[in-house]
């Protein structure tokens, strides 16, 4: 029986359910294993398609244009210093979201010189101010993030370096993608095999619940039962994650896999 039709009779099929307890566990494993491999490589490729666009070339140059062709940003020794007199402000636009999301009149002040107050810092009404050894950023009105970069590596930034990046993204589009595929493939595949952790305390509660309905059934068996119980909860959980859906109930999958358990558990 191949795997799309032991998924279809994962849903319901009590007789499929019943010849379970026949089959080895490392059968059951292979299903599982099948399944969310190929949840994953559907998950890797839709996201992969919308990341490929969004970070297309033509994209990033629109965004490094953002970027002053007159700034340059260098970090040595973890000290920051510019090429430009300062203090340097650099003014948001009403088409930017994160800065229309409140009044600050900058939307990054650069100074290099002085020392971080918070007198200067509200002064300067910015929602990123850079200073010699730091970077603060607004996070709520009246409140705001103090980042130490006197440890970070040697750096240098700047509209020509950025666009030097962004022909070497082109130059390797491909190798990129792969790589990007291959990653989200991973996360994705390990976050769904962290289940098979969970199923343990569901396999508990099927059986528990069927002995309620007078039915004898192993751990063992219980746990196959609800690895396969399992695959229509996965398929949901992986459309929700395409769909950019959250769940309406905490436990939501669990709920479903365990509901599907016991439908088909009969004497």
């Amino acid at each position: 029986m191949n795997l799309f039709n032991k998924v279809k009779n994962s849903l319901y099929n009590p007789a499929f359910y019943n010849g379970i307890k026949e089959e080895r566990l490392s059968r059951s494993f292979k299903y599982f294993f099948g399944l969310i491999a190929i949840l994953s490589v559907v998950i890797a490729f839709a996201l992969g398609v919308q990341l490929s666009t969004a970070f297309s070339v033509e994209n990033l140059r629109q965004l490094a244009n953002f970027y002053p062709k007159e700034l340059s940003i260098q970090i040595k020794g973890g000290v920051i210093s510019t090429n430009v007199a300062e203090p340097y402000l650099i003014k948001g636009t009403a088409d930017d979201a994160a800065f229309a999301q409140d009044n600050s009149q900058n939307l990054v002040v650069i100074d290099t010189k002085n020392d971080f107050s918070v007198e200067q810092f509200q002064k300067y009404d910015t929602k990123v101010l850079i200073g010699k050894n730091f970077v603060v950023t607004t996070k709520r009105t009246g409140q705001f993030e103090f980042n130490d970069v006197s440890k970070m590596p040697d750096f240098s930034l700047s509209q020509a370096r950025i666009l030097h990046w962004i022909d070497l993204v082109g130059k390797y589009h491909w190798a990129i993608s792969l790589l990007v595929f291959i990653c989200v493939f991973v996360s994705y595949f390990w976050f769904f095999s962290f289940s098979l952790l969970g199923l343990l305390i569901i396999a508990l509660i099927v059986k528990l619940l069927a002995k309620l309905k007078k039915i004898q059934i192993s751990y063992r068996n219980a746990y196959q039962v609800s690895i396969y119980a399992f695959g229509i909860p996965l398929i949901l959980e992986a459309i929700f994650i395409l769909g950019g859906w959250r769940a309406p109930l905490p436990f939501f999958f669990s709920l479903i896999a365990i509901i599907i358990a016991l439908s088909n558990l009969k004497k």
